[in-house]
């Protein structure tokens, strides 16, 4: 028999095959489905600590190294996972690409400022994916970050990208984020 004439064929090319997707995705949930975790006070200020010297380091103002540092404390959180988040400073401007490990896996969280409804992860594409999962974040409050989903390398690596005021981005939307467990206690 001819190969050819054989129809029971997992092979798809790629201009056929569907865009990966989860079965069940960040996009699918009602906003109050996302879980939501709490930053007391007094971790805020170590935070803030952290952030004022990676800030007078390397590129970026504090209040953005403090919001990146309270996403990773948030996604960290409930895996009882803070002991593995990247507290080095990195005077390349780096973070080491990526931010903590849980479970043998390096997480490299995205966190969003309170000014985003609906935001996509955006990872820069001028460096190479190092970690093994991306995960976005965005804080809603000063002492509160909704978890919005996360997605594996490859669905970073093989989503579009965009430009966005001199810089390139994989753009991954909603949809192709995988939903933190609902029961996520926080």
């Amino acid at each position: 028999m001819n190969n050819d004439d054989n129809n029971d064929t997992t092979d798809v090319s790629p201009p056929e095959e569907p865009a990966a997707t989860p079965l069940f995705s960040a996009a699918d949930l009602d906003i109050s489905d996302y879980p939501v975790v709490h930053i007391p006070q007094n971790r805020l200020f170590v935070l803030q600590e952290y952030a004022r010297r990676i800030a007078g380091a390397s590129n970026g103002s504090v209040r953005n190294h403090r919001t990146g540092k309270i996403g990773e404390d948030a996604v960290a959180k409930p895996l009882g996972a803070r002991d593995s988040i990247d507290l080095n400073i990195y005077t390349d401007g780096g973070d080491g690409g990526f931010d903590l490990t849980h479970r043998g896996a390096s997480i490299d969280v995205k966190t969003v400022g309170q000014h985003r409804s609906d935001p996509a992860l955006t990872v820069d594409a001028y460096e190479p994916l190092r970690a093994d999962y991306y995960v976005l974040a965005s804080r809603i409050s000063e002492t509160d970050v909704r978890l919005i989903g996360y997605a594996p390398r490859q669905f970073v690596a093989n989503a579009p990208v965009r430009s966005y005021e001199g810089g390139d981005y994989h753009f991954v939307e909603q949809e192709y984020l995988f939903p933190f467990p609902g029961s996520i206690n926080s």
